[in-house]
């Protein structure tokens, strides 16, 4: 909506976004688990998909950002060391494909 705001990605409560002062509530809070996709226009914007656990229904979250490339970046090395966390045996799969 234009305004300043911080995306967080923490380990164990997954996604939210916060305006404003740090320390500042979430606007909005996801698990990782309810991320059901994303998408970007390769420029700025971001949409993230997530499924609210108890309607089902898929929400769509936009953000903008001047510097999308290196937040997917970001995002990928950290997601990707979740699902590592998750199951020992995906960096082994990735190994052995290499």
């Amino acid at each position: 909506m234009g305004r300043a705001a911080g995306l967080t990605l923490d380990w164990s409560s997954g996604f939210s976004l916060s305006e404003g002062t740090p320390g500042a509530p979430p606007v909005w809070s996801y698990r990782f688990s309810q991320l059901r996709g994303s998408s970007d226009d390769g420029k700025s914007k971001l949409k993230l998909h997530f499924q609210d656990t108890e309607t089902k229904v898929i929400e769509t979250k936009e953000l903008e950002c001047q510097i999308l490339q290196s937040l997917l970046f970001c995002m990928h090395a950290f997601l990707t060391a979740k699902v590592a966390s998750v199951d020992p045996a995906f960096l082994a799969s990735i190994q052995h494909s290499n």
